[in-house]
């Protein structure tokens, strides 16, 4: 194997990890309750979209978060995405 090889899986933090574990659901579940609340459209119908997109939006970011940087960078990824949702849901539920 070559030095790159070796170094990159040396490199591996559980930063990455735990944001594939932890952030990647979190962020999934944030977008799906975003969808949920404010798609104009029924409760059914909002629901099972909302359902629809988290699950593979998940999947994805499980994937891709551990192949990031470092964890700084995967973790801020995920509170790019978490924060203004979050803000916006408390905004809704607020006024």
């Amino acid at each position: 194997m070559t030095d790159s090889v070796l170094s990159k899986a040396a490199n591996h933090s559980a930063a990455r990890t735990l944001a594939a574990l932890l952030g990647a659901p979190l962020v999934a579940f944030s977008v799906g309750a975003a969808l949920v609340a404010f798609l104009p459209v029924s409760g059914v119908w909002a629901f099972a979209l909302g359902f629809h997109v988290m699950v593979p939006l998940w999947v994805v970011l499980a994937c891709v978060l551990p192949m990031m940087r470092d964890g700084r960078v995967a973790w801020g990824v995920c509170l790019a995405i978490v924060l203004p949702i979050a803000v916006a849901l408390a905004a809704r539920r607020s006024g």
